[in-house]
This record gives structure tokens, C-alpha cells and sequence, in this order.
């Protein structure tokens, strides 16, 4: 008896890794749902980490107490962030909000963990106006 999970769908992304002998991502491509947990996967790594996108406001982030470090890879940097800050997920696996102590949310954070289109950016929010 074939399950869902059995059969395979052939995209552009699961040729494209088959061709370059990439098995991981071949599966991941061509299962149904697999491009999916492969970006809710990224997302828990991203908020069980200690890095943010490089492509974020830097001098801002620094302004409210985030201390950078050395670049990860290509998408990601090494922070130490202010005591009692998180970053959390959002239902969408490729945004998450950077939250102070009190919940607050400081900043989100996109990350599309999709091997064939991945990548990172951060924005600030913006203030309440009173």
C-alpha cells in the first residue's frame, strides 16, 4: 500500500538537485510537503541559534543592545542578544520576530531555508506613535 509520503513529484527544484547529485534535497523536493518542513526546519534552527540575517540594520540592532560577532555563512551572523531576548517563531515558517523580555516584538526576521532559493533579511519595527 503506497502512502502520500511514496509518491514522488518531479519539480524543477528536485531536478535540479538530482542533476547535481544533491539525494537530500532531491527528497525533499519531490515529496509532497517536503520544501515545506525543509523551511519549518530552518525556522526552529534560526530561533534556536544565536545568529540574525546579515542583511538587517546593523547599527540600529547595535543602538538597542546587540552585540555582533563573525559571520556564519553567507545569510548569517553571530549576535549576543539582550538578556531576556528570543527570537520566535511566527505560523509562517519563514518569518519570526526577534521579542525583547517583556514579549515585545523588536524586530522579524525572514529566512526562506529552501535549498534552491535561500535566503535571510531582518527589519526593524517600527515605533508606535503616540
Amino acid at each position: 500500500m503506497n502512502t502520500h509520503s511514496d509518491k514522488r513529484q518531479e519539480t524543477p527544484a528536485s531536478l535540479k538537485a538530482l542533476l547535481n547529485g544533491d539525494m537530500k534535497n532531491w527528497i525533499a523536493a519531490s515529496t509532497p510537503g517536503g520544501i515545506e518542513a525543509q523551511e519549518a526546519a530552518g525556522q526552529q534552527m534560526l530561533c534556536n541559534d544565536s545568529t540574525v540575517p546579515i542583511d538587517c540594520p546593523r547599527k540600529e540592532l547595535e543602538e538597542v543592545g546587540i552585540v555582533f560577532g563573525e559571520p556564519v555563512d553567507k545569510y548569517f551572523v553571530r549576535v549576543m542578544l539582550p538578556a531576556g531576548w528570543k527570537k520566535v517563531p511566527t505560523s509562517h515558517a519563514m518569518w519570526s520576530d526577534l521579542v525583547d523580555e517583556n514579549g515585545k516584538k523588536i524586530a522579524s526576521i525572514f529566512y526562506k531555508a529552501a535549498f534552491y532559493d535561500q535566503r535571510a533579511h531582518m527589519c526593524m519595527e517600527r515605533p508606535e506613535k503616540p
